[in-house]
């Protein structure tokens, strides 16, 4: 399963990562497939790895706007994950400073805290998904 944390629309039948640019959505892609549907390569003479393929579309070519996050279940409790490696975990701690403490999460900074942990140590993985009605891009 990849994370995805991040705002996605549906255009033309397809997900899409979503950006908001002067009042357009910006849909971005990986898939070379895509510039038979009008998308454009960004900067093709340095060879990014992954390829990114983006295109302009006014909102009401957007079918459906929506934000998805991951979660892990760990030892019980809900974590969302920062990001994943080949066998790893960055899962995100929260304000409750007892269960940061038994969990061993380590601070971060003033409000936050973070544990990289094995992918064999999480119970589950899923995702959260938010709908939003109105797309607004100004």
């Amino acid at each position: 399963m990849s994370i995805k944390n991040n705002t996605y629309a549906i255009y033309s039948g397809k997900e899409y990562r979503l950006l908001k640019r002067s009042g357009y959505a910006r849909l971005i892609s990986n898939s070379p497939l895509d510039l038979d549907n009008g998308f454009t390569e960004k900067d093709p003479e340095k060879h990014l790895i992954p390829r990114i393929f983006f295109k302009m579309v006014p909102p009401s070519e957007i079918e459906e706007v929506y934000e998805i996050s991951t979660y892990a279940l760990y030892q019980g409790y809900e974590f969302w994950i920062k990001w994943a490696s080949e066998n790893e975990y960055l899962l995100d701690g929260n304000h409750n400073l007892t269960l940061m403490d038994k969990l061993n999460f380590k601070r971060v900074d003033k409000y936050g805290y973070e544990k990289l942990v094995k992918k064999d140590e999480v119970d589950l993985v899923y995702e959260k998904k938010t709908d939003y009605r109105l797309l607004r891009l100004n």
